[in-house]
């Protein structure tokens, strides 16, 4: 017995702990499965937008109330998040319909353009004076997608994050250019945050994402952005999905605009998209 023991603990030292290389290829892994189960998924969107003008006493508010799906775009395990409002501050607009969706189980060749049309018009709701698109919830999630972890630097800043206590929390900060997140007319925006990971599973309980705009000669200010997203457990589809989305646009010598987006009512269904789309073809940040 005494024998048994000694050769346990042995074993047990020897196991080497996890390094942070193995934790970020665990959620670079989980990514793509997550994306591949969150796609045959619609859910509901509350969005909850601010905007404070500085040397002005009246705010501007909305309340968005939307579809949000999410599709993936061609073979390269990219995706884009698309929103469909259906409700502006209590009065509706349209039909609850799950008009997105539609569009991709009929497999018209035209779903894909006629979506961003969607997703363009209703961005044009939002308050503030930056136009933006990186303004859904799994936005940062694709920078831990296989193909892209190599573009950044990643290092664990420390252990317990987000009522977690095993979770690791990680940093990471892009440094290829040109970057994935794109501004005004094109411009790279390196984006730098956190991920709160789950080191046994690669699970993605939180992203923090950071962006900086620089002002532009046409007038547009500077701006500083950083959002968080949890993530939770829906048990009646045993998914994790998106939970909350809380936002800050820091408009330099203009304005602040804070923005809460709560998500519920999912839906499963099946969307599959063969068009060929580059999403770095697109400007997703904020411009």
């Amino acid at each position: 017995m005494l024998a048994l023991t000694a050769m346990g603990s042995i074993g047990l030292s020897a196991q080497e702990p996890l390094s942070l290389n193995d934790v970020v290829a665990r959620a670079a892994t989980y990514v793509e499965t997550f994306v591949d189960d969150l796609s045959t998924v619609v859910m509901e969107e509350e969005y909850r937008q601010t905007y404070t003008h500085w040397g002005r006493y009246q705010n501007d508010r909305i309340v968005l109330r939307s579809e949000f799906l999410l599709v993936r775009i061609g073979g390269n395990g990219a995706w884009m998040g698309f929103r469909d409002i259906f409700e502006i501050n209590g009065r509706r607009i349209r039909d609850r319909q799950d008009r997105l969706a539609a569009l991709f189980l009929t497999d018209t060749t035209d779903a894909l353009t006629q979506a961003l049309h969607i997703a363009e018009e209703s961005s044009r709701h939002n308050v503030g004076s930056t136009n933006r698109t990186t303004n859904v919830p799994t936005h940062a999630l694709f920078y831990l997608h296989p193909t892209n972890t190599r573009r950044f630097r990643f290092a664990k800043n420390r252990e317990g994050c987000n009522k977690e206590p095993t979770a690791w929390q990680v940093r990471f900060e892009e440094i290829e250019y040109p970057t994935l997140t794109r501004g005004f007319e094109g411009l790279s925006l390196r984006s730098t945050g956190f991920f709160c990971l789950d080191p046994m599973s690669g699970r993605v309980i939180a992203t923090e994402l950071e962006l900086h705009h620089p002002a532009v000669g046409d007038g547009r200010p500077a701006v500083d952005m950083e959002a968080r997203v949890e993530f939770a457990l829906e048990a009646k589809l045993n998914l994790w999905v998106p939970y909350e989305m809380q936002e800050t646009y820091f408009e330099h010598g203009r304005g602040t605009a804070l923005s809460t987006a709560q998500y519920r009512n999912y839906r499963q269904f099946d969307v599959t998209v063969s068009e060929n789309v580059d999403p770095e073809e697109r400007s997703d940040g904020p411009d």
